[in-house]
């Protein structure tokens, strides 16, 4: 009897609160179930698109052209990030920055000079001028070569403090043609510095 008089309030409580998430339903309408729904969507959506790089896409979408002023601005501060590693030794940074035969040229003269004991000393004024000189193209690669005119001050000394090549003191103008490489369709944002060469009798 007790076991029926139990099974009857089971059932009964079921009813109940069946009625009262009528009612709250009613009363709410399918809001809750929709916003659970959204935040689903939501979700999966995030989900989607948290390992997107945003600047990747614009990067992209930019380089699919050449563009004459972007590449200008990247190509001085290469330039003087390279001038600079390579009056530090900065190894890791040219090697980051120029083909793997303009790596070797510059590393053959850094060695010469450990081994000789030589200190450089040099210091970057800053850019004066540059200019892109011509622009090949083959299909998505481009070779840009560009003049830099700058300004420094540099010299070089041997063991005993002697100075062996060019000055401490007196600012030099420098007139550089470099070309730079990149395939735009790759992946790798980065133009290497693939061919160098000083113009001596070339005019400001």
């Amino acid at each position: 009897m007790n076991d029926n008089f139990g099974y009857i309030d089971i059932v009964l409580l079921a009813i109940v609160a069946g009625i009262i998430i009528l009612r709250l339903r009613n009363v709410l309408g399918k809001g809750a179930e929709d916003s659970a729904v959204r935040a689903k969507k939501s979700i999966v959506v995030d989900a989607q698109f948290e390992d997107v790089n945003p600047s990747k896409v614009e990067e992209n979408i930019n380089l699919k052209e050449f563009k004459e002023e972007t590449f200008l601005k990247g190509a001085q501060a290469a330039y003087e990030m390279i001038v600079n590693a390579f009056a530090a030794a900065d190894k890791k940074t040219l090697k980051d920055l120029t083909s793997p035969e303009v790596y070797k040229s510059f590393v053959d003269v850094l060695d010469e000079r450990k081994n000789k004991k030589y200190v450089n000393q040099f210091t970057f004024i800053g850019i004066k001028k540059a200019k892109i000189e011509n622009v090949d193209k083959k299909d998505s690669f481009y070779t840009v070569k560009t003049r830099f005119v700058s300004e420094i001050i540099s010299c070089v000394k041997d063991a005993n403090n002697n100075v062996i090549e060019g000055s401490p003191e007196e600012i030099q103008t420098v007139n550089d043609v470099w070309s730079f490489s990149r395939d735009l369709n790759s992946d790798d944002p980065t133009w290497h510095l693939t061919e160098i060469a000083q113009d001596v009798h070339a005019k400001e």
